[in-house]
């Protein structure tokens, strides 16, 4: 069966094309999707560009019948529906489309199913207050954390941990985890575009809180923080090679994208400390803007005495600063809490704000800002004081427990104190040490990959190390290295050994770092390349050689598990499934149907049955997954986990139901022969449909082999056998596959 691979970049850029290739957005008339297909109706077909579509490899095929364009996709139309309908939905509403556009399911039934599990393990609905999600993990804050099943979650298909760190449980879900995100959201009574924030509870110890505190504040930061800093490290680096120089118009308009975010850092802070402490976040934004006001960081600079109603301001330039808007939003949380009780409802949407500005900008200008700036320069101070005194001990030490503190979710304490170095300094050197933490684990992976004989761990090992390269650790630290507990260990040797050669190098970072690799130019000196940036990459270069060399020593060798082992485990997912005949008809081999989906195994593995009466019956025992909205495609499962789609007919999805009588519904269970779905094989041929029904198991990459016990042209009748699923199940191992090299 073939799999489609594609990247979020990818679906974003195709949905692009295709929008283009259509007339743009104000030429679709209404849009929908099968199976495998994206399906347009179009106000003007003659604005159609075939050539855009033909050069997109992401799309397989396209065709124009019926007044309808037909896309074909592949297995993610999904996906492609979905970052299309993002695209279009701001302006166009297709909810009363009279065409053909049905509501289809968001994700795969994988994707579902996952959701549903993960939702029961932690407690269930009523046990959650609140989600969000970061780049590989979904993050519940739980009510009771004790009711989630930790062992039950880790086992799940598509979950790599679980982690309890700072007030959050965390399931590492990996890059799908937006995806899983989704499914998650309404099964809370929540949808996915809805805002989320953390639970003000006062559960939890203060460090607890106080690193849920930290997270809130800049976790919605973090990415494009990184993407930033990236920008302002390639500049320095251009700037050294000699490609960009400072002054021309090209390093400006560069220099402005990367340092904008950093210049207005209390804005975006004032946003997210307004949402973190349940105000609102634009008047939170706007307080951020007060501090950042250009005339007024003209009047700092300048060093302009001025007062505010006869009262001496100390004016500072707040650019680049955390702690003072942060400060300054919180106590506009308490203001809030009082003036909402003497203002009437009536007018408190336009009194509460005005208050808010009045009293706190001022306060934040007198009090607030000087004594904040003061802090944030002593514990910048203090911070270099501490490392200064051993630098190296303190290097070999944080390299070492770093990977740990991240487990622990204790790294968030550090935020703070990183960002203040930078924003105050322009330099930090605890980023220095630490960053080769990151290779440490990267090595120790490299090397379980190479030195195992288990071609499955191999599969999982190589891909992790190469994604740790890019900055995704958690494939590596719960797929590999912590589970080989030696690994981690290495590792972490490896990292400590790095840590204490940036910290003698006195190596820094002086913007936010991108992703492993990425985010190297970080640490050049804006001023030049220079020893403190060599010490860096030999840090790097130490830590992955360190962890390598001793995992591949003394590291364990994962092997396939023995043929002969009896160990007692759960219940296989999969096992051998006989499908018999749901229809009265002639055998159709699947290369043979009219439909490329089907017919190239797009889908997956099966037959087709051109059928001779109007009724549709169970071929197994087991369940309904999905009944389409149109009734001409039925999904089920067996109890022994095949996917089997029933489709009856091409293209009869654009009969929008008619002729389609469905006897079950989503999530009913079935017995072999039951009554499942009544159509009217005349009528929907009579309407220049082809009748011929494709059988094909979805899941086909799950078995060994999907076989056909008929051939073209044989009669069938209900219960004859049509195809066989296999598994090869002699002995199932789990985890018995270490031993010592």
């Amino acid at each position: 069966m073939y799999q489609q691979v594609t990247t979020m970049n990818s679906y974003d850029e195709t949905v692009q094309d295709i929008i283009t290739a259509v007339g743009g957005k104000d030429n679709i008339e209404e849009v929908f999707h099968c199976v495998a297909r994206l399906r347009f109706y179009l106000k003007d077909s003659t604005q159609l560009n075939k050539t855009i579509l033909q050069k997109n490899s992401n799309i397989y095929d396209f065709k124009f019948e019926n007044n309808q364009l037909q896309i074909l996709i592949g297995s993610d139309v999904n996906k492609y529906y979905k970052a299309l309908m993002k695209c279009i939905n701001e302006d166009k509403d297709f909810s009363k489309a009279k065409k053909g556009n049905i509501k289809m399911s968001k994700s795969s039934d994988k994707d579902k199913q996952l959701a549903e599990q993960i939702v029961k393990l932690v407690g269930g609905k009523e046990n959650v207050n609140s989600l969000i999600h970061c780049v590989t993990r979904l993050r519940f804050k739980l009510k009771d954390e004790s009711k989630a099943d930790d062992e039950a979650i880790k086992n799940l298909h598509g979950v790599m941990g679980v982690a309890h760190a700072g007030g959050q449980y965390q399931v590492i879900i990996g890059n799908n985890v937006t995806d899983i995100y989704d499914q998650v959201m309404p099964l809370l009574g929540l949808s996915s575009e809805q805002e989320v924030t953390q639970d003000d509870e006062k559960e939890g110890n203060i460090f607890s809180r106080l690193v849920a505190l930290i997270s809130s504040l800049f976790m919605p930061l973090l990415g494009v923080m990184t993407g930033a800093g990236m920008l302002k490290g390639l500049l320095v680096l251009f700037g050294v090679l000699g490609w960009v120089k400072q002054g021309t118009g090209t390093y400006m308009i560069l220099n402005a994208a990367a340092d904008a975010l950093f210049y207005f850092l209390p804005i975006l802070l004032g946003f997210t400390a307004g949402k973190t402490f349940k105000i609102n976040p634009f008047v939170g934004a706007v307080t951020g803007g007060a501090l950042v006001y250009p005339s007024m960081v003209a009047a700092a600079t300048a060093h302009k005495a001025i007062t505010f109603l006869g009262i001496p301001v100390n004016l500072m330039n707040y650019s680049q600063t955390m702690l003072p808007i942060v400060i300054a939003i919180w106590g506009m949380s308490w203001l809030e809490k009082g003036t909402k009780k003497i203002i009437p409802s009536s007018v408190r949407n336009l009194f509460v704000p005005l208050l808010d500005l009045m009293i706190v900008v001022p306060l934040a200008y007198i009090i607030i800002g000087p004594i904040m700036q003061t802090l944030s320069q002593w514990l910048s101070e203090a911070s270099l004081w501490i490392y200064g005194i051993l630098p190296v001990a303190a290097g070999f030490i944080i390299g070492g427990i770093w990977q740990g503190a991240v487990i622990l979710g204790l790294h968030w304490a550090f935020i703070p104190v990183l960002m203040n170095n930078l924003m105050t300094n322009h330099f930090d050197p605890i980023n220095g040490i630490m960053y080769c933490t990151l290779f440490g684990q990267v090595g120790a992976c490299f090397a379980m990959g190479l030195k195992a004989k288990d071609k499955n761990f191999k599969e999982i090992a190589i891909p992790a190390a190469i994604s740790g390269l890019v900055g995704i650790t958690e494939p590596i630290i719960y797929g590999v290295t912590l589970p080989h507990k030696k690994a981690f260990a290495f590792a972490s040797v490896g990292s400590a050994f790095g840590g204490a050669i940036a910290a003698a190098c006195h190596a820094g970072m002086y913007t936010m770092p991108g992703g492993g690799i990425f985010g190297i130019p970080a640490f050049i000196n804006p001023k030049g390349i220079n020893m403190q940036f060599y010490g860096f990459l030999i840090s790097l270069l130490v830590a992955i050689v360190v962890s390598f060399v001793l995992t591949m020593i003394f590291g364990d060798t994962v092997v396939p598990s023995a043929p002969k082992a009896k160990v007692q485990v759960k219940k296989a997912e999969f096992k051998d499934q006989a499908i018999y005949s749901p229809l009265e008809g002639t055998v159709v081999e699947l290369k043979d149907v009219k439909d490329p989906v089907f017919s190239a195994g797009t889908i997956g593995k099966g037959i087709a049955v051109k059928p001779t009466n109007n009724e549709v019956r169970a071929p197994f025992d087991g369940k309904v997954i999905s009944v389409f909205p149109t009734k001409h495609a039925i999904g089920l499962k067996s109890e022994n986990g095949v996917e089997l789609l029933i489709h009856l007919g091409i293209d009869t999805v654009n009969l929008q139901g008619k002729y389609f009588d469905s006897m079950v519904k989503d999530g009913q269970e079935i017995k072999k022969g039951d009554l499942i779905e009544k159509f009217d094989v005349q009528a929907i041929q009579e309407a220049g449909y082809d009748t011929v029904v494709p059988i094909v198991v979805t899941n086909s990459n799950n078995f060994d082999d999907v076989i056909s016990e008929k051939k073209n042209g044989d009669k069938v009748n209900f219960g004859d056998q049509l195809l066989m699923a296999t598994v090869e199940q002699d002995v199932n191992v789990q985890d018995s596959s270490i031993a010592k090299a």
